[in-house]
């Protein structure tokens, strides 16, 4: 049985809970309305399930399945490799892959129902996610981006981050459409998936889109972010996630 976590959005598969804080209540991510959320909520801490609430979750898939499978994204950060190991230890039958990807691209993995490791190393080494309004000095705190960046950044210009083949980077540009024009240069693809999420910033979520579509002949989704990428990007920022069809 594959088991996620609720920073992966893809139904029809067990999840270990994830929280917020949300209007006073302690809220699972799979459960938040997330236009109402993202209007509302500016600054989000993650908050992690028991050891004992990840014990049983997994103790019961493999009563069901014999076995439990936990896949987790590896970017910016995996909030559950460590009681996950801890509960593997003295657990049989927990068996943790910890990929190295971002939870956009594992979700369209996990939607392809397609866990074949060939396939997941041919698209994490292809694939590649870029954040558009980031504060910078938010992501360095959060650990997305090291102090090894910091002279990349230029003075008034948009700063675009760049996650691909594990590293993430800065690509600094004066404008937007500065930054989309070095987005689509880095495509070599014939046939590919442009996933868009943002957390506020609908109209230029739209914007991306339309620029895709008119200059590629691509699949384009476009969504609410995962309130968990969110409390790690900040709030405001659109992420576009382009995953090769392998």
């Amino acid at each position: 049985m594959i088991i996620t976590d609720d920073s992966v959005d893809v139904e029809d598969i067990r999840k270990i809970p994830l929280y917020v804080e949300w209007r006073g209540k302690r809220v699972r991510i799979s459960k938040l309305r997330r236009n109402s959320y993202f209007f509302s909520v500016k600054n989000v801490t993650v908050e992690l399930p028991t050891f004992n609430e990840i014990k049983d979750i997994l103790v019961q898939a493999i009563k069901e399945d014999g076995k439990a499978e936990v896949v987790i994204p590896s970017w910016p950060v995996s909030f559950l490799e460590r009681p996950i190991k801890l509960v593997s230890a003295i657990v049989d039958g927990v068996h943790l892959k910890k990929t190295k990807m971002d939870n956009v691209t594992l979700s369209y993995v996990l939607k392809k129902n397609d866990v074949n490791p060939k396939k997941m190393k041919e698209i994490f080494e292809r694939s590649r996610t870029y954040l558009l309004f980031s504060d910078i000095s938010f992501l360095r705190k959060n650990g997305v981006l090291s102090e090894e960046n910091s002279k990349m950044i230029l003075t008034k210009s948009f700063n675009l981050v760049r996650y691909a083949k594990g590293r993430t980077s800065l690509k600094p540009t004066w404008s937007t459409k500065g930054a989309i024009a070095v987005m689509m240069k880095e495509i070599h693809e014939k046939h590919f998936t442009v996933d868009i999420r943002h957390s506020g910033r609908s109209r230029m979520a739209n914007a991306v889109a339309s620029s895709f579509l008119s200059n590629f002949k691509c699949k384009v989704s476009m969504g609410w972010m995962n309130p968990i990428a969110a409390s790690q990007y900040g709030h405001n920022t659109v992420s576009v996630t382009v995953i090769p069809e392998v």
